[in-house]
């Protein structure tokens, strides 16, 4: 990751990364949510392009988590936040709680034979969770985008260093 690069990072820096890292997991969990929804009742292999993007939106989601937990490994004894420090401390804990409720999902859905209404459910609980998982940096990812146009320039460009490194898994 090119951000990890960077001998340090201020509180703006980090909470446009923060701001990247919720956008970009909710995004996934959102999109196989959607092709999760669109595949119930279908048997595997009954919905190729489907399957294909759910499976990407599904792994991508884990990517965007070991990313996170990259920086956050990597800044986080080095950085004191002045709103939402917790997000900091308990950043490894969130993240293996995310890890492991993704890795049995995944499971439930490689074992299935079909994509029947309990695999889709059961499979839609658990993305759904990781919105309590993260709901603090969601909160504070969102406290800090209500400055809008007054946004500081570290934020803004943190934030696409992120999500550029995010697209270049």
């Amino acid at each position: 990751m090119r951000i990890t690069r960077f001998p340090s990072i201020t509180e703006p820096q980090f909470f446009g990364c923060l701001s990247a890292f919720v956008d970009s997991l909710f995004g996934e969990l959102n999109t196989a949510a959607a092709d999760l929804r669109r595949l119930e009742g279908r048997s595997k292999g009954g919905a190729f392009a489907y399957e294909m993007s759910l499976d990407q939106h599904r792994y991508g989601a884990l990517i965007v988590i070991d990313r996170w937990s990259t920086l956050t490994r990597a800044f986080g004894p080095h950085l004191t936040l002045s709103r939402s420090p917790q997000i900091l401390t308990e950043a490894a804990g969130r993240v293996a709680g995310a890890e492991q409720i993704l890795n049995t999902a995944n499971q439930v859905m490689d074992r299935a034979d079909r994509y029947n209404t309990e695999v889709v459910e059961v499979c839609l609980l658990a993305f759904r969770s990781l919105e309590t998982t993260f709901a603090e940096e969601r909160a504070a990812a969102g406290q800090y985008a209500k400055l809008g146009p007054m946004l500081p320039e570290d934020y803004k460009e943190f934030r696409r260093i992120f999500l550029e490194d995010l697209a270049a898994r």
